[in-house]
């Protein structure tokens, strides 16, 4: 079978080669048409010389050791709607819809529809789709490898967990910047049960403005049914610029029951725990957990806890894109 695959190719990133190396292992042989220099001129401004972009997808073709072809395109359907031996074409999520209006217009021309394979979208570090235009502006490299520091911003002047998420970043990251943002959370100051992750993410909605992630942290009160007991949980959300979320807990501990009588009332867990210990502002240092357990876990435990576990499907996101929610 043949293959058909398109684009401009400015700078040969990642996200080109996971479309081409898709079509080379679908295929037996593979056609890949290259936008002239008049086309990638009418919608970039900075285009390499079709020459150079040509020399360097004949390099990166040539190491599948299977035939292939290439064509110089003037606009979006190439040699696709002339080519009557072509069965499939190969294309990222960006350009699936150019695909598409390809087979309409092959459908017009007496010729059969190719059946369609499209390939996620390729994510830099900063979990933007990696792009030549990004490559040339300096901003990643053709790897997706990030030139300048993440960007974060929490939805919480807390320093617990502004603290946090520093901590946990620095782990996977060369250089993180992270500050604090108070945020409205849109549920109650004692937040139980769903309100708890709903919190969490309208913090994290909140936050994120022009920044690569946005943060969100909720501690709150959930009942199991079989303890018939609350555990405390603290959720994260972390969403990224394009709306996709992805979530994760810390481990839950009982309060005793003077403090949950207190909540019956009406306080806040942080003004009970006050009220029982004399210890002013206690969310914002010891934290109750520290209290309790005579600070063999501090708050900070438990936070960075969710936050990482917040963090395990972007550390391997090919096993967890299906899943991803847009918030």
């Amino acid at each position: 079978m043949k293959a058909g695959v398109g684009g401009t190719f400015n700078i040969l990133h990642a996200g080109h080669r996971a479309v081409i190396s898709r079509a080379f292992s679908l295929a037996d042989e593979v056609v890949i048409g290259i936008s002239s220099d008049r086309m990638a001129k009418a919608t970039r401004e900075m285009v390499n010389p079709y020459d150079g972009r040509k020399e360097a997808l004949d390099k990166y073709a040539a190491s599948f050791g299977k035939p292939y072809e290439i064509h110089q395109m003037d606009d979006i359907f190439g040699p696709t709607t002339r080519m009557e031996d072509i069965g499939l074409l190969v294309a990222s999520e960006w350009s699936q819809k150019n695909a598409e209006i390809v087979n309409r217009e092959r459908v017009k021309k007496g010729l059969s529809a190719l059946k369609l394979d499209i390939v996620p979208t390729v994510l830099a570090v900063d979990f933007r789709p990696v792009s030549s235009t990004r490559v040339l502006a300096g901003e990643i490299d053709a790897e997706g490898r990030l030139l300048r520091p993440l960007r974060v911003r929490v939805g919480s002047s807390n320093s617990v967990k502004i603290e946090a998420v520093r901590k946990v970043l620095q782990r996977m990251y060369d250089k993180v910047e992270v500050e604090g943002i108070d945020v409205e959370t849109g549920v109650p100051q004692e937040p139980r049960e769903d309100e708890v992750i709903k919190g969490a993410m309208n913090r994290a909605r909140a936050a994120i403005g022009d920044f690569d992630l946005g943060v969100g942290i909720e501690a709150g009160l959930l009942w199991d049914d079989v303890v018939q007991w609350y555990f405390d949980v603290q959720y994260c959300v972390i969403v990224d610029s394009s709306g996709r979320a992805t979530i994760g807990h810390g481990p839950g501990f009982w309060y005793p029951p003077e403090v949950i009588c207190w909540v019956e009332k009406g306080l806040t867990v942080n003004d009970a725990m006050q009220k029982i210990t004399g210890i002013e502002k206690i969310g914002h240092g010891l934290g109750a957990v520290g209290f309790l357990s005579k600070e063999l876990v501090r708050r900070t435990d438990l936070t960075e806890t969710a936050v990482m576990a917040a963090f395990i499907p972007r550390i391997r996101p090919e096993l967890y894109t299906k899943i991803w929610r847009k918030i």
